[in-house]
């Protein structure tokens, strides 16, 4: 037994000792005004003072940290993992610990804080539902955005449902969820009348679950907010647990006691990402492969079409309107109109839709698109198919798959001076 565990067991038989005889006839000393009841899951002690990784009565886990500032009935370098306090704070600082595991264990005070994992939750999914839709809401109150905590977790009952075909429709049509945003927003958030709290709390989904259609704005916009956001998830490719998303928003907005602690919600999240991170990976590294393929196969049937003139670097382009104009060269800054769209007819980009031409230094672009512009003359139009190899390629853009195939129409307006 080391020297402060021999020290702990001394400490606590001398106050135990004491406190003994005299307990039950004078009674327990009262708890400081303001203090917290913790049990201590892990210390990192530093030179002139020690970290403690805490767990409330409440479930909730933080960091504290005591010095030599620190009033303590015990000794702030003999405490360790299991031991019960009571502490007062200033910030994460404690300003005074009382010491309480011989209370705890006369059962004088009757109290348990596990040190064990506090979710029962078990699958990555589990845990990221709640995590999820917790953290959700504690984002929009640090950004001063409160809603009818019933109304947000019923809308993202339902707005789930229906995404997942569960439900058939909910209480408003998409252009009525569109309009209860607007009339909110032109009507009471402008105004300053905004919510500044969750209402009415609630201790389960269950008792949300039932509530009829709402008849206050506020309400309305509470609900359609709590839709939208769930409706939306599964098209953004985020697959959850409806139910416990909605209980972990429950929770945050009515202070339950959370089904997760912090560190577990910080887990959970990072798992989450990881998770979705490889799988992207694992998709790129496929269609990396595919997209390559496909442009091979499709140039080499392409290029036995009428019109169509591959270059000996296996450019492929066919002139859609000819002209007699100057050529650019290497060094010219062009004047053109382009639409870019890929294989599957998928439209990326046009400077039509802007109205305006746009400007490009020929040795600026792609390969492929450098060398189309200077086959072409001012006044012509061409279409034009790039292999990735003189594209994007491997590492493909925000909006073009790795190794797509790009199919360009090209007007060459004029030649900038």
């Amino acid at each position: 037994m080391n020297k402060s565990k021999i020290t702990k067991v001394v400490m606590a038989l001398l106050v135990m000792t004491l406190i003994v005889g005299n307990l039950f006839a004078a009674g327990i000393k009262e708890s400081e005004a303001g203090s917290l009841t913790v049990r201590i899951l892990s210390v990192e002690k530093e030179a002139s003072s020690s970290m403690l990784t805490v767990r409330s009565s409440d479930n909730k886990e933080f960091t504290i940290y005591a010095d030599r500032t620190t009033e303590s009935s015990y000794p702030v370098s003999g405490l360790s993992v299991g031991d019960y306090l009571e502490v007062t704070l200033e910030g994460n600082k404690a300003t005074n610990i009382r010491y309480i595991n011989p209370l705890v264990s006369l059962g004088v005070k009757d109290l348990f804080i596990s040190l064990d994992s506090v979710t029962s939750l078990q699958s990555l999914e589990e845990r990221f539902s709640y995590t999820y839709g917790y953290l959700l809401l504690q984002s929009f109150a640090s950004q001063g955005l409160f809603f009818d905590a019933g109304y947000y977790v019923k809308g993202a009952l339902d707005g789930y449902q229906v995404s997942t075909g569960a439900l058939e429709a909910g209480y408003y049509t998409l252009e009525e969820l569109y309009a209860n945003i607007e009339t909110y927003q032109s009507t009471i958030w402008d105004a300053g009348l905004a919510a500044q709290d969750f209402g009415k709390t609630y201790e389960s989904i269950a008792q949300v679950a039932t509530l009829a259609k709402p008849e206050e704005l506020s309400d309305a916009f509470s609900y359609t907010y709590g839709y939208l956001l769930a409706f939306n998830m599964l098209g953004q490719g985020i697959e959850l647990d409806g139910n416990l998303y909605a209980a972990g928003s429950l929770d945050f907005a009515c202070n339950n006691a959370p089904m997760m602690n912090d560190t577990e919600m910080q887990t959970a999240f990072a798992e989450y990402q990881q998770k979705v991170e490889a799988e992207y990976q694992a998709y790129l590294a496929e269609v990396t492969v595919t997209n390559l393929a496909t442009a091979n196969e499709l140039l080499d049937q392409n290029k036995a079409n009428e019109g169509v003139i591959t270059t000996d670097s296996g450019l492929q382009y066919q002139v859609l309107v000819p002209a007699e104009g100057a050529k650019p060269t290497a060094e010219s800054t062009v004047e053109i109109n382009y639409q870019l769209q890929m294989v599957d007819g998928t439209l990326i980009e046009s400077s039509y839709d802007s109205g305006a031409t746009a400007h490009f230094p020929v040795s600026q672009v792609i390969p492929g698109f450098s060398e189309a512009l200077l086959t072409m003359n001012t006044g012509s139009v061409i279409r034009t198919w790039i292999h990735p190899a003189m594209g994007y390629g491997e590492m493909g853009t925000e909006t073009i798959q790795p190794n797509s195939l790009l199919v360009f129409d090209i007007e060459l307006v004029g030649i900038d001076e």
